[in-house]
Formats: C-alpha cells, structure tokens, sequence
C-alpha cells in the first residue's frame, strides 16, 4: 500500500470521513481532525509504515495539501 493510500485510509478512519473525500490537493486543515486525531493518525501510519515520524520538527507545521504531507513522509522513510 502507498503512503497517500494509508494516509487516506488512516484520516478516513479517525475522523470518519469518506477515503474518497481525501484528494492531493486537500488542505490538511480542511480534514476536520483536531490534535488528538492527528496523533491518532501518526500512530496509525508509523505502524503500517514501520516508521518514525518526528512531530517535533518545524517542517511539519509548514505543510498545507495532502500531498505535501504524503512527500514529506516519503522523504523521511
């Protein structure tokens, strides 16, 4: 599974919103996940990913899209 497709699947079941809502171009503010979800989330990827996400970085506030968020775990694996 990609990154974009586990991300999809992750925020569609957290914030219970429909996989197909969830598009490149989403604002990541636009998906109705508040700070607990988005821990939720980070969790959720880490574990499908068997990776570490580092939330302390500055880099991930500076995210807007979907997209920008999946290339940045992508960079990062």
């Amino acid at each position: 599974m990609s990154v974009y497709e586990e991300f999809r699947r992750s925020v569609a079941r957290v914030t219970r919103t429909a996989e197909q809502d969830i598009k490149p171009e989403t604002l990541l503010k636009d998906l109705k996940a508040d700070s607990f979800h988005w821990v939720q989330i980070f969790i959720a990827l880490e574990t499908a990913l068997d990776i570490e996400i580092d939330v302390n970085q500055g880099a991930l506030k500076e995210l807007k899209t979907v997209d920008e968020f999946v290339k940045y775990i992508e960079k990062s694996m």
